[in-house]
């Protein structure tokens, strides 16, 4: 039963990962709103935003090569790493929408890098 559920997680990341790459991508003034910093249509800010997603889909893709080849040490490994997305999301949320915004990515960084240790274990 572990075992599932570190696979679980471990398909749970990916997921993340392809789809807020996608979501960001594909609606990025949508995307931004959730942060609490709405942009424009076609601005340097909502180009920006895409460039994110972008970020999140390639990542997403390594996880699920690294899921293919059943490589969990290194999905979980990549996993740990978005504790670093998520305290900058959490700064730049904060300075910008402020703190009620930043809690959220806060919190997951805080927690990701348990998660992911116990993923690969």
């Amino acid at each position: 039963m572990s075992n599932q559920l570190k696979l679980l997680a471990n398909y749970g990341v990916t997921g993340f990962l392809l789809s807020t790459g996608l979501f960001a991508l594909l609606a990025p003034t949508t995307f931004a709103a959730g942060f609490g910093m709405p942009v424009e249509v076609d601005t340097f800010a909502s180009g920006f935003v895409q460039c994110m997603g972008g970020r999140n889909l390639t990542f997403g893709i390594i996880a699920t090569i690294f899921l293919q080849k059943r490589d969990l040490k290194a999905v979980a490994t990549m996993a740990t790493m978005l504790a670093v997305d998520g305290a900058i999301d959490g700064l730049v949320c904060m300075k910008y929408a402020g703190l009620g915004f930043a809690l959220p990515h806060f919190g997951a960084a805080a927690i990701v890098p348990f998660v992911a240790n116990w993923m690969k274990s």
